[in-house]
């Protein structure tokens, strides 16, 4: 028993110091607990110094957008435009399309819309004279709402389309009108505060340079700053005419929500050798005298609203003058004997301030406006005053314009609109008559263009007709003085095709039809172009490529420009092919276009050879820094 009691007894002692040694599992979770619970302390200074990092982000990424947010100013003022009663694709261009079209003057970029006739001595500096229904005088230009009043003695009531600074617009919209084409030149303008700088560089045959440079600015006070400027230089060693030009534009502004205030200077200075003509058998015709000319604009303007926003108003003074300082001749002291020559007695010295004074509003699709345009030259004052009330708005465009122009004294006025009957179908028309205000010269006078479209795919396809009452017709005498002025009714049927083919690949064809015989129109007229235009954006999503290829042919029959001898002269028949090709990367445009590069002779004025096989290549590139 002793043995028994004894063994039980150190098998206690042994268990109670074995269950002593032992832990207890509650005990161990808690301590385990505690440790997870509490963060060590260089894991707290990480996730603190992670937040600051992320709340710095977040204050520069505020602050980023308040910057972006701040570069956009409100926009300077811009002159009204009116809805367009075009069927299919506007006359309508902005500012990378006028650069892209490889036209080098106004003039050959208004040459493709129907009833518009161009001519032009040569190349780049020769002049460039557009007829609207065969009249020279119906093309009227509006630089930011200033009328361009043409006013050089020795052409005439007609414009120079080599002289309009076109390197300086924003873009460029025109209102074919029953009886006048209205062109509205908007000038190139800046809204951020990151400066913008752009350099174009071209070169090519007969000597060619050109070059323009561009420089704008906003500041963060909504001041805007811009200066450009272009020069080109040609020769031709065949038949003259070779030239340069300088052109400076400048603008200092500033706008600020509704309210705007600019100033604009724009100076070209022009020079041209004398071109000479084809001589004969039929006879001796006179040369191309040159030219030595200055032309500035200047203007002031405030201006409240917006012109595509529901209210707007500016207020414009401005210059405009022309001076030409080339040595005078007279018809009793010729150069040379035997050598034909246009004698210079003219004194070219004009100049014109206008004010204008315009307003409108916009509501329910429908705007009314109104302008007060005060001429003052030669001593005299003229006031013209103008409306106009349009509705723009699915189906139907519509626009009712009215003036009257005391510089003339006549009274004008035409209604234009376009109902888009079907998706597919469409017609457009415009009515207009001038008349005189009194007894003048001039002749009361109806016109109307009348014009159906059918559209299949993104192509539209269209035939009219235009016509005009008797009018006398000023002759173009800048290409020679002998040249007569003609009583002539104008009827003329056209059609064009415009738009896209398939994909990037479309066409811009424009026929006309003139009777046979008539003066300073061709018979047949037709301009056709067959493009590529796409930027690739399955391989480039983010827009950085674009190319551009077109072909284009010109024809038009023979061209008679009546003298004062009685026997017309006569411009050939031709047909030219030209093409273009332009690649952008990024914010460089590469463009090369290849002119007549058959190589035909030929004359769009009579007996001036028209430039051979020209290649003219170069480069356009922005910079935003």
């Amino acid at each position: 028993m002793r043995r028994i009691g004894l063994a039980l007894l150190v098998g206690a002692v042994l268990h109670g110091g074995a269950t002593a040694q032992v832990p207890k599992r509650d005990t161990t979770k808690t301590r385990r607990d505690t440790v997870l619970a509490i963060p060590l302390p260089a894991d707290s200074a990480a996730a603190d110094s992670a937040r600051a990092r992320l709340r710095a982000d977040s204050l520069r990424a505020a602050a980023l957008a308040r910057r972006s947010a701040d570069s956009i100013k409100a926009p300077l003022a811009h002159a009204e435009v009116p809805p367009l009663t075009d069927i299919g694709e506007r006359y309508r261009w902005g500012r990378d399309e006028l650069f892209a079209s490889g036209t080098v003057s106004l003039g050959e970029l208004l040459g493709r819309i129907p009833g518009v006739t161009g001519f032009a001595s040569g190349w780049i500096a020769s002049p460039h004279m557009n007829s609207y229904v065969g009249d020279f005088r119906r093309i009227r230009l509006f630089y930011d709402g200033v009328e361009l009043d043409p006013l050089d003695p020795r052409i005439g009531p007609m414009h120079d389309f080599a002289a309009i600074p076109a390197w300086t617009l924003e873009e460029i919209v025109v209102e074919r009108a029953a009886e006048e084409l209205r062109v509205y030149l908007r000038s190139w303008r800046v809204n951020k505060t990151t400066p913008y700088t752009r350099a174009d560089v071209a070169t090519g045959d007969l000597a060619t340079n050109s070059y323009r440079g561009y420089f704008g600015r906003r500041f963060s006070n909504s001041f805007a700053l811009q200066v450009g400027a272009q020069q080109y230089s040609t020769e031709d060693v065949r038949v003259g005419g070779d030239g340069h030009l300088l052109s400076i534009f400048s603008r200092v502004g500033w706008a600020k929500k509704q309210w705007s205030v600019d100033g604009v200077f724009l100076r070209t200075k022009r020079s041209r050798n004398e071109q000479k003509r084809e001589q004969t058998d039929i006879g001796v015709f006179s040369n191309l005298p040159g030219l030595d000319a200055t032309q500035a604009d200047e203007y002031f303007r405030v201006g409240y609203g917006n012109t595509d926003g529901p209210r707007w108003l500016q207020l414009i003074a401005s210059t405009r003058r022309f001076a030409e300082s080339n040595a005078k001749t007279t018809t009793t002291s010729p150069p040379a004997e035997g050598v034909p020559f246009i004698g210079d007695t003219v004194d070219t010295i004009a100049s014109r301030a206008q004010y204008v004074a315009t307003a409108g509003v916009r509501f329910a699709n429908t705007s009314l406006s109104g302008t007060a345009r005060y001429r003052v030259y030669n001593g005299q004052w003229f006031l013209s005053p103008s409306a106009r009330l349009s509705y723009d708005r699915g189906i139907l465009a519509a626009t009712v314009y009215a003036e009257q122009q005391e510089s003339d004294s006549t009274l004008r006025g035409d209604v234009s609109a376009r109902l888009k009957l079907l998706p597919f179908l469409a017609v457009s028309g415009s009515l207009g008559q001038t008349r005189p205000i009194k007894d003048n010269e001039r002749l009361a006078s109806i016109a109307y263009r009348g014009e159906v479209g059918l559209r299949v795919g993104q192509l539209w396809a269209t035939g009219g007709i235009m016509s005009i009452d008797t009018t006398i017709v000023p002759a173009p005498r800048a290409y020679d003085t002998l040249y007569t002025d003609v009583s002539v009714s104008r009827r003329l049927t056209f059609a064009t095709l415009r738009g896209k083919l398939w994909k990037g690949f479309g066409v811009d064809v424009v026929a006309q039809k003139w009777p046979a015989g008539e003066a300073y129109v061709p018979e047949y007229q037709v301009r056709s172009q067959l493009y590529a235009s796409t930027s690739w954006l399955s391989r480039f999503p983010t827009g950085n490529f674009h190319i551009l290829m077109a072909i284009q042919h010109d024809y038009r029959t023979a061209v008679a420009f009546p003298t004062a001898g009685g026997v017309p002269q006569l411009s050939s028949q031709f047909r030219s092919l030209s093409s273009l090709v332009e690649l952008r990367l990024y914010d460089a445009t590469i463009s090369w276009q290849f002119r007549n590069m058959i190589g035909d002779f030929y004359s769009v004025v009579p007996y001036y050879t028209a430039p051979r096989a020209l290649s003219y290549y170069g480069v356009r590139w922005d910079f935003f820094n």
